[in-house]
């Protein structure tokens, strides 16, 4: 698999034009924009606002289309449009949004993340309760958007995106956590786009409330820095064919190592490659989507890392382990949205792979601590949704992942299986403030300890603005 993705993107690049493009951003995450792309709600999390304004972007100065130099003014507040704040620019307009969440989380066993459930621990074995409550505000974000100017026909523009949350996703303190932050250029038939990005491997994403966006329990797929170059093709208003491609770094630093072994690039970034197909024409949706009927996605993954072992002096080296394991990385996914009636569709995804710990596959496990052999698995979600109109919608759906139970380590903490139902809902009580209830049953299995399930119940507030 590994040869015909290489073979597929030395093919892909060898058709591109020396000049390169790129299309407009999401909110969260540049997976697909609105005008171009069929996927059209990776990576979003359904308590943002969209930005879909990135899929209007104008020339603001007719000079930059010739080539001419750009002069910029003083810039100067704008009034506000649509509740965000606007700095206009010479060169382009920069646009300030964001959110204020307190979000919290009561569950009936102990998880991993408490404020944020990824998994759950092992039962007390003195079978004490482990029943836990969180509120937290770390899901608060804030984001600017760039629509910058034309340049010899190319439109051009900047996504960054920040949580109140410090270090990765799973830590318990406040700080700066950047999701998105990248620059693009794009046409209607080209887009390049480089920085911070959601990966291209398994880019969907379920309707729920915590940031962690069900990983470890049928979501794979993180953000991580990547080059990306994408091609559309659409011969009609029924049909669009994408082709997307791009070396990333095979480290997600949103993701933290759980080892004492230091896990590192092995010297060759990744390859990720992904083509979307786009059936039927685009109709207005409840809930002010705009969207084809029938999405579906391909994508597949080819990387290597490696580990080495943590050493502060040479009493530290392990003589029954190796000082350092290269470990492949290769993976494929498909996903895909079908939209039933205006109110009504289904979202899936799934994925097979080895080494997938960086891109939350495998429910985060990347090698054997005991062999350090490569952990191979599989998993998946499917989703129901519905607009009751649009201001409520409501999502309700499964996830599980499992690794191959002998790749596992015999004795540990190795999970070879962990699953969730899942219901949530989304209710816009007005433009600027929402109110959202989720309540998940997760089921954790374990090697070698007890096995563990449990309810956890969200509730969340968010002030836009």
């Amino acid at each position: 698999m590994r040869a015909l993705i290489c073979f597929g993107f030395l093919v892909f690049v060898g058709t591109a034009p020396l000049t390169l493009s790129a299309q407009s951003p999401l909110a969260t995450g540049d997976a697909a924009s609105a005008e171009h792309t069929d996927n059209a709600d990776a990576k979003v999390a359904p308590y943002t606002i969209s930005s879909r304004s990135s899929g209007t972007w104008v020339d603001r100065d007719m000079g930059s289309a010739s080539g001419k130099p750009i002069t910029l003014p003083e810039p100067r507040v704008a009034p506000p449009s649509d509740g965000k704040m606007e700095l206009l620019f010479g060169a382009g307009t920069l646009k300030a949004s964001g959110s204020l969440s307190i979000l919290t989380v009561n569950g009936t066993q102990r998880a991993f993340v408490p404020w944020s459930p990824l998994f759950l621990l092992p039962p007390s074995p003195f079978g004490l309760d482990t029943s836990t409550f969180e509120m937290h505000a770390r899901q608060s974000n804030f984001q600017l958007l760039y629509d910058g100017p034309q340049i010899e026909g190319w439109k051009t523009g900047a996504l960054t995106k920040l949580y109140m949350s410090n270090s990765s996703l799973t830590s318990d303190t406040y700080g700066i956590l950047p999701i998105v932050a990248f620059g693009e250029m794009r046409n209607d038939d080209w887009r390049f786009a480089i920085g911070l990005q959601p990966d291209l491997f398994a880019p969907r994403d379920p309707g729920v409330i915590p940031m962690t966006l069900m990983g470890g329990a049928g979501n794979a797929g993180t953000f991580r820095g990547q080059i990306r170059l994408e091609r559309f093709y659409t011969p009609s208003d029924d049909f669009q064919a994408t082709l997307q491609a791009a070396l990333s770094d095979p480290i997600s630093t949103v993701l933290l190592d759980a080892t004492r072994r230091t896990t590192e690039a092995n010297g060759w970034p990744n390859l990720e490659i992904r083509g979307v197909l786009g059936l039927g024409a685009k109709e207005k949706l409840v809930g002010g989507r705009t969207e084809r009927p029938v999405e579906l996605g391909v994508a597949g993954l080819v990387g290597q890392i490696r580990n080495t072992q943590n050493v502060f002096d040479l009493e530290d080296i392990n003589p029954n382990i190796p000082v350092r394991s290269v470990i492949n990385v290769d993976g494929l996914s498909v996903d895909g949205k079908i939209n039933l009636t205006a109110n009504t569709g289904l979202i899936g995804e799934g994925y097979i792979g080895q080494g997938l710990g960086n891109y939350a596959g495998n429910i985060f496990q990347t090698y054997n601590p005991e062999t350090y052999g490569v952990i191979r698995g599989r998993g998946g979600f499917l989703e129901m949704f519905h607009y009751w109109n649009d201001r409520l919608q409501v999502h309700a759906g499964y996830g599980v992942e499992g690794p191959l139970r002998q790749d596992l380590p015999a004795v540990g903490t190795g999970i070879f299986k962990n699953s969730a139902y899942f219901a949530s809902m989304f209710w816009d009580v007005t433009k600027f403030l929402q109110y959202s209830f989720q309540v998940d049953y997760r089921h954790t299995d374990y090697v070698t300890l007890n096995d563990n399930r449990g309810v956890v119940f969200y509730n969340q507030f968010v002030m836009r603005y």
